[in-house]
């Protein structure tokens, strides 16, 4: 296709300039981070080659107990949303960045490793 890739949760792009390095063009999806809302968005069918991201880890990461201490609060469960915005973009391939307890994300139509 065209090498374009939709960034769900892009934070400050780390993961995005790994991609653009490798010359793909990368659009990036709202972001807590500037205001966007995951929850509100829906992604285009057929336009994209690819879906990045790295939903929250918070929930899952051994470092639970101390955010939870520190912040008082932890960051929502957005995996869900992640799945979604895949189902609806039907990229041909996708890549979720998490930590090792997070669960694997499934998506109808798609084999995951």
């Amino acid at each position: 296709m065209n090498n374009l890739v939709l960034s769900l949760f892009p934070g400050i792009g780390l993961l995005d300039l790994a991609f653009e390095m490798e010359g793909f063009c990368v659009v990036r999806g709202p972001d807590l981070l500037w205001g966007g809302d995951i929850r509100r968005f829906h992604a285009p069918a057929g336009k994209f080659d690819g879906v990045i991201g790295g939903p929250p880890c918070q929930a899952f990461t051994t470092l639970a107990p101390f955010i939870m201490a520190v912040r008082g609060y932890l960051a929502p469960d957005l995996i869900p949303e992640f799945e979604r915005c895949v189902t609806e973009a039907q990229p041909e391939r996708f890549l979720m960045e998490n930590v090792e307890r997070a669960p694997i994300p499934k998506v109808p139509g798609y084999w995951v490793d």
